[in-house]
């Protein structure tokens, strides 16, 4: 699942993720587009925010997907 799939299943804005994680709207999208990747300390905060959502998600698969965006 990508993290656009990941948020829409936590019913979640990409403004509402980036308030959770302190991260902003434009941060998220980017993320989501690949235009640009989170460090690890941001993915950690993704799966946090995701998981307080009730969302099954791990930081695996976060950079997972990450990678597989960037290839």
């Amino acid at each position: 699942m990508n993290l656009r799939e990941l948020r829409d299943k936590a019913q979640l804005t990409q403004r509402e993720l980036g308030e959770a994680t302190g991260l902003g709207q434009t941060a998220i999208a980017n993320y989501e587009s690949g235009y640009r990747s989170p460090d690890l300390n941001r993915v950690a905060r993704i799966v946090v925010a995701l998981r307080r959502r009730g969302v099954k998600v791990t930081i695996d698969d976060i950079i997972g997907d990450l990678l597989s965006n960037a290839a």
